[in-house]
């Protein structure tokens, strides 16, 4: 038998293709862990492998401002498309890799993603609903927003539609006031829909860049770390 791989020093990233994986510090595969997918938005599109760690929770975590006891999963997605069809496959398949490698809790995954990546994370969250431990969208949409001609709509369901698809897990949803990219306005309706089940964190006067406090600011990882299916 194996011994228990122990990492005792910081945590770190380790690269599998153009996936980035963060490893906790003190990681022990003797015990299982919780994880974390995380989807990233448009601007870190691409094959280098480094750029879907540069914005939001992989920033936060490479500062040293966030602490995640968790594996957390960063696939890269192709230039030009969006975490619908093929390059959902490509989260899904990533994360299949990481819980091969390393001693995951498959009782507790969670979702989490970032404008593009916040609305990949609403439809990932539908698609594979007995997956996930948690949700949390940052500044996603539901509806495509005028504003990115070149989106896909990732659903025509109404909003109270769309709501009756998603598990029942944990669901906490993040947006700023004054977002001009996507309209604030898709994070309150699907708060207004999924009711109870769902908490709403809308930062008051912040633009589209709603995930730094989203990540820095609240106990959002510790909270996704502690959710159990």
């Amino acid at each position: 038998m194996l011994a228990a791989i122990v990492m005792a020093a910081a945590g770190h990233f380790v690269a599998r293709g153009t996936t980035q994986i963060w490893v906790p510090a003190g990681y022990d595969s003797s015990r299982k862990w919780p994880a974390i997918l995380f989807l990233h938005g448009s601007g870190e599109r691409g094959s280098d492998g480094t750029k879907q760690i540069s914005v939001g929770l992989g920033s936060a975590l490479c500062e040293g401002k966030v602490d995640a006891q968790a594996i957390v999963v960063f696939p890269q997605c192709p230039d030009g498309q969006r975490w619908v069809g093929a390059p959902s496959k490509i989260a899904i398949d990533a994360l299949d890799q990481a819980e091969r490698e390393f001693s995951i809790d498959k009782h507790r995954v969670a979702l989490t993603g970032m404008s593009m990546g916040g609305a990949g994370s609403w439809i990932l969250a539908a698609q594979y609903s007995k997956r996930w431990s948690a949700l949390a969208p940052v500044c996603g949409y539901v509806h495509k927003p005028p504003q990115l001609a070149d989106a896909d709509n990732p659903t025509t369901e109404s909003f109270d539609e769309f709501a009756k698809r998603l598990p029942h897990i944990p669901i906490w949803i993040f947006h700023g006031s004054d977002d001009p990219i996507v309209p604030v306005e898709n994070s309150r309706e699907m708060a207004r829909s999924l009711g109870p089940r769902a908490g709403y964190t809308e930062f008051a006067h912040t633009g589209h860049n709603a995930w730094d406090p989203a990540y820095t600011e609240t106990h959002l990882v510790q909270w996704l770390v502690q959710q159990r299916r």
